[in-house]
């Protein structure tokens, strides 16, 4: 479906014909003769350009229509040429685009209450928890999100190669006798019995060193 991502494409790829899939960002129509989009995928973000003198007039019109219908967030799949952008027009390392050649919609996405990717128009906190599966989306949060998983990754890496073992604590266990209030989950297995998120989490790294 895809021969390279979003983010790995660079100008030494100028004159390769690829193909990308990832969502869109922004759709900016500049004139009836040219349209430009945004792609991003998880590895980075892509400049699409759709341009009446590349392509039969007819088919320019069915890609124009079709981009311009699309929503923030809509899954896309484009096959083009890798263009270096005109000079003057590069931004920071984003010296190339992709000439679309044909788009396919793999999903449309509904109205979002929000747009994620537009920093100055964010709602309020409360919204954006109400959607947080949104709000994850935000630069900043995926920053984050990859920040720690790395983080995470160089740590376990690091102690496994000095002989410790990864235990993981059960995120449900058996009740036990505590004085906080417990999250209970009933079981279909046992009527009337019931897991609870572990009070005494140590109790299952304990019995690992048996």
């Amino acid at each position: 479906m895809r021969t390279h991502t979003c983010g790995e494409l660079a100008d030494s790829h100028a004159g390769q014909q690829v193909s990308v899939c990832g969502w869109v960002q922004s759709i900016r129509a500049v004139s009836d003769t040219l349209i430009f989009v945004l792609l991003r995928d998880s590895y980075g973000t892509l400049q699409l350009l759709a341009e009446k003198s590349r392509m039969a007039h007819s088919l320019f019109d069915e890609q124009k229509k079709l981009l311009e219908s699309l929503s923030v967030d809509s899954l896309l799949s484009v096959t083009g040429t890798v263009a270096r952008r005109p000079a003057g027009t590069a931004k920071g390392e984003a010296v190339i685009e992709l000439q679309i050649d044909s788009a396919r919609v793999l999903n449309v996405a509904e109205r979002l209450p929000f747009n994620p990717h537009v920093k100055m128009n964010l709602p309020s906190e409360d919204v954006r928890l109400g959607h947080r599966y949104l709000d994850l989306r935000r630069p900043d949060l995926q920053h984050n999100i990859r920040t720690r998983s790395k983080a995470t990754m160089a740590i376990r890496e690091y102690m496994d190669d000095n002989g410790f073992v990864d235990i993981e604590t059960p995120m449900l266990f058996k009740s036990t006798p505590e004085g906080a209030r417990e999250f209970l989950v009933p079981t279909r297995i046992s009527p009337g019995a019931c897991y609870a998120l572990p009070q005494s989490p140590q109790q299952v790294q304990y019995c690992s060193y048996v």
